[in-house]
């Protein structure tokens, strides 16, 4: 057509010029096709009753607050046309619309199979016993009550999906035939589906055919909603927050992915995730060359801006390093201890009131978690959970069960009550832990009970099931109680009598002043087997102060230090200095900031102190009033020579950097531990086994830590004797103790 436009054009002398202008159509995201836009007819449903869809809307509980949800749908309410139900399809649900073939304004729309058996005339025996879908229903014929003698048939459209979807609360729960068990089950006590797309599709139509189905049962809105929680969530990307389509070959399979991260990672990695925003899943790191698999065959590239070096951490690899492994290291560690040491579940219980503080702190904690656990799974916020209950772990691990080491390893006395405590209470956090996060790592936990609810026939833990194993029938089969799976118990409530938030609030502030110590011990590479002198501390807060005071054997312990000293203030150590930053400020007093840049470091600590403690403030600048935030304002730090200072939260600490000779002799001392303890863990020792350490080094400084030090490094590694050799075995390896190397190895001494 357009060359022949051009030749008529041409033969008037009216053509100008030819060129090809570039646009774009539409093509099918599948398949690549070309596809092409027509006006068509269509059916619609008039939604002139949106303000009582409206009313029953702002009766339902959108979650999470952050997506808007309740707003958004009433927006799309308000701003909607007509419904189009109506698609140029074959398959799908038949839409039950008979139009008159002389009259196309004669229609009727049939209620139920029964309706239209009575009311067919023809093609009715050809219809029956088949699914009310094409062909076999487009046969069927009725005649006209307005014209009678005329004809009407089907029309060829099926129905909009999403209508189809909306109406199920009513069709599959027998709101026809059984009202009083449907009765039962209406509304939802939740729903949930991707948001960005569903507010004009499932939500919307679930709401609209909620309120038409109850038109005329009731005006009360609230029984008219389909459901009384909704939980929107965002979109499943690959790693780079790419979409994922089968087309392209970048769709992950659940099979597959739960055979190479396991079923309880990938469970865990839904349920952590905040739903207002796009999961990145995939099983690969971002800077990981990928193959895509195209119709052309495949194409390995590497993503955008990333280096072609293979990557094999995944965020389900964290998961697993962060969550999963270190519960099963807990567990491990319980189980293996009392099987060595016959630990019986079913002795006297020792009171809580008279356990160890860290034992009380350990089982308050637990309750906290309990009220957390029912708190947020209740309101439908599982990464609220996810998030306290992976911090629960943690404290487990590296505080409860790291600080109690010595309770578990000390020789076995059945009259030692402090030992029996610790087994005790380790085991009742473990058993309650397991149901608390049984709904979110299902099969973990339920091999974890069946094992540790079945205490008086222990059977080994072994090594953390890998994640294609993670599903295998439990260790042990035997359950002493009558409930034989973790899924079958009561949920965990809290005990009240047990919580103790002093006790919490004191460990808090000792862990904090824990976690201040390392960061500095990390950022002045001191090594935490390396004792310092000393360590000072300032808090504003009275209570916080006494707190670590009462705990101070505990940090020094933690941190390996000789003696922690309270102080008013650290001003002869520590002094800060601030500046406005100028990106947050500029927005808000832009013709104010070569005012703030002088002004504002002159007011010095003690006005902007707060600042540091994570508190906003309000400051007067030349009869300016200026509000601050602690992002308003950049903080530096000056320390004196041989201390490392911190802060947070209104604590203050310093740590002496001094290192005397006994100091470093005693570091070594810990290096030498370690050490041995790596090679015992390579011999594949039992925690019972007895050693002899032997040790090869030309340094005077080696030689006299073992003198001084040595009853400390067999105490620590159930050595019978550590002694010097010139006779070295031929693959050991030299290590370093301090700034010496030392060659080191050890002998199973056997116990007949």
């Amino acid at each position: 057509t357009a060359e022949l436009v051009f030749e008529k054009l041409r033969e008037k002398g009216l053509l100008v010029a030819v060129e090809t202008y570039p646009h774009i159509y539409p093509h099918c995201w599948r398949t690549g096709d070309e596809l092409v836009f027509r006006l068509v007819d269509e059916w619609f449903i008039n939604m002139d009753w949106r303000d009582e869809i409206k009313d029953v809307t702002r009766e339902i509980n959108w979650l999470p607050d952050s997506i808007d949800g309740q707003n958004r749908e009433v927006e799309w309410l308000t701003n909607m046309g007509d419904w189009m139900i109506s698609k140029k399809r074959f398959w799908g649900l038949a839409l039950p619309i008979w139009v008159n073939e002389e009259d196309p304004t004669d229609f009727e729309v049939m209620g139920s199979l029964d309706e239209l058996k009575d009311r067919a005339v023809e093609g009715w025996d050809g219809f029956e016993g088949n699914t009310p879908h094409r062909p076999w229903i487009d046969g069927v014929i009725i005649e006209s009550q307005k014209n009678p003698g005329q004809k009407m048939r089907r029309i060829e459209d099926v129905g909009n999906p999403w209508l189809d979807a909306g109406i199920v609360p009513f069709s599959t729960m027998s709101y026809n035939e059984n009202k009083e068990e449907w009765k039962k089950w209406y509304p939802a006590d939740l729903v949930t589906e991707c948001f960005p797309g569903q507010f004009r599709n499932w939500f919307y139509s679930m709401l609209s055919l909620g309120t038409m189905m109850r038109y005329d049962e009731t005006e009360d809105p609230k029984e008219k909603r389909p459901f009384k929680n909704l939980l929107g969530h965002r979109l499943v990307a690959d790693e780079t927050g790419q979409p994922m389509h089968k087309s392209d070959g970048t769709a992950i399979w659940f099979e597959e992915a739960a055979e190479q991260v396991g079923v309880d990672t990938l469970r865990w990695m839904y349920l952590a995730q905040n739903p207002a925003v796009d999961l990145k899943f995939g099983l690969r790191h971002p800077n990981e060359p990928v193959t895509l698999n195209t119709p052309d065959g495949p194409i390995s590239e590497t993503k955008e801006g990333a280096p072609t070096c293979k990557v094999t951490s995944t965020p389900a690899d964290e998961i697993r390093r962060q969550v999963l492994i270190p519960l099963w290291n807990c567990y491990k560690f319980f189980v293996d201890y009392a099987i060595a040491d016959e630990f019986d579940g079913s002795a006297d219980t020792i009171p809580v009131a008279d356990r160890p503080e860290i034992d009380r702190w350990v089982l308050s904690n637990l309750q906290s978690l309990c009220k957390v656990a029912n708190c947020e799974m209740t309101a439908f916020n599982a990464p609220g959970f996810c998030t306290a209950a992976a911090e629960f772990i943690d404290d487990l691990s590296n505080w409860y069960i790291r600080r109690n080491r010595r309770r578990f390893w000390r020789s076995k006395d059945a009259s030692d009550t402090d030992k029996n405590a610790a087994y005790q209470t380790l085991h009742e956090v473990l058993l309650t832990l397991c149901k608390l996060l049984a709904p979110c790592m299902p099969f973990l936990t339920d091999r974890m009970y069946q094992n540790l609810a079945g205490v008086s026939s222990l059977t080994s833990a072994g090594d953390v099931p890998s994640p294609e194993r993670s599903s295998d029938p439990p260790a042990s089969g035997r359950v002493s109680s009558a409930v034989e799976s973790v899924h079958l118990c009561d949920y965990p409530q809290p005990d009240d009598s047990l919580l103790d938030e002093d006790l919490n609030a004191r460990m808090a502030a000792a862990q904090l002043m824990v976690k201040l110590g390392h960061q500095l011990r990390e950022q002045f590479s001191l090594r935490v087997r390396q004792p310092l002198a000393e360590l000072q501390f300032a808090s504003a807060d009275a209570a916080q102060a006494e707190a670590v005071t009462k705990l101070a054997d505990v940090i020094k312990e933690e941190l390996n230090v000789k003696q922690v000293v309270a102080q008013a203030n650290l001003d002869d150590l520590v002094s800060y200095a601030y500046k406005p930053n100028l990106k947050t400020l500029g927005p808000k007093y832009g013709k104010l900031l070569g005012v703030l840049r002088t002004k504002l470091p002159e007011l010095g600590d003690a006005v902007l102190g707060p600042l540091r403690r994570g508190e906003s403030l309000t400051i007067d600048i030349d009869g300016n009033s200026i509000d601050l935030t602690p992002d308003d304002v950049l903080v530096g730090t000056e320390q004196a020579t041989g201390w490392a200072c911190a802060d947070e939260g209104g604590l203050q600490i310093a740590l002496s950097t001094e290192l005397s000779p006994e100091l470093i002799s005693e570091g070594m001392g810990r290096d030498f531990v370690r050490h041995v303890q790596q090679l015992r863990k390579d011999a594949d020792l039992q925690i019972t086994d007895r050693i002899a350490v032997s040790y090869a080094s030309d340094s005077d400084l080696v030689g006299a830590c073992v003198a001084t030090w040595g009853d400390f490094i067999c105490g620590e590694t159930l050595a019978d004797s550590i002694t010097e050799s010139k006779d070295v075995p031929t693959e050991t390896k030299s290590v370093s103790v301090g700034d010496q190397k030392v060659q080191v190895w050890i002998a199973r001494i056997d116990p007949s």
